[in-house]
């Protein structure tokens, strides 16, 4: 039978932090946002094939409004898992629109909703800059969220659990605890 795998997300919440861009360990392989340069206001997302962890999309956008096409291919289907983080995301771009309905099908819930909170009571000039990750199968059937307003670097760990499914093992995200 195979074993947990464990997934640390690094996530760059502010400017100036000892990290210049955000980095994903899945196993023993780390994977780092395509371009290899300092991303500001961005989010990141990773398809993964949950039978054999490969990644099979890896790709940063900005708009905080439409959810991208590049994941249009994977959804609905519970073979694959997003991982979505952000790097130095401003407050003020926060999701939205299609893209927010999207992240709360897939189990986005009190994380992002304290991000929104915050920004909405205390408005940008308090936390500027926030982070947001969600690691969810792309059938809808739940995710791990997580959220931080701090000013460096936040570092998120969970594993990723092998569950039989008929003859197949497909990875499933799971709280490290």
């Amino acid at each position: 039978m195979a074993s947990n795998v464990p997934l640390t997300i690094q996530t760059v919440v502010w400017n100036g932090a000892f990290s210049d861009n955000s980095y994903l360990v899945m196993g023993n392989s780390g994977y780092n946002p395509p371009g290899g340069v300092t991303l500001v206001n961005v989010y990141w997302a990773l398809v993964v094939d949950r039978s054999n962890l490969n990644v099979v999309e890896n790709f940063t956008f900005t708009d905080n409004q439409n959810v991208p096409s590049q994941l249009t291919p994977y959804l609905s289907n519970s073979n694959y898992m997003l991982i979505l983080t952000t790097s130095r995301l401003q407050s003020n771009n926060l999701p939205a629109g299609n893209l927010y309905q999207f992240l709360m099908g897939m189990g986005a819930g009190s994380a992002l909703l304290s991000l929104e909170q915050i920004y909405a009571t205390l408005s940008c000039g308090t936390w500027g800059n926030m982070a947001y990750t969600l690691v969810s199968v792309l059938d809808g059937s739940g995710g791990i969220e997580f959220s931080d307003y701090n000013f460096n670097i936040v570092a998120y760990p969970i594993q990723l659990m092998p569950v039989t499914v008929g003859t197949s093992v497909l990875y499933t995200p799971v709280n490290l605890f």
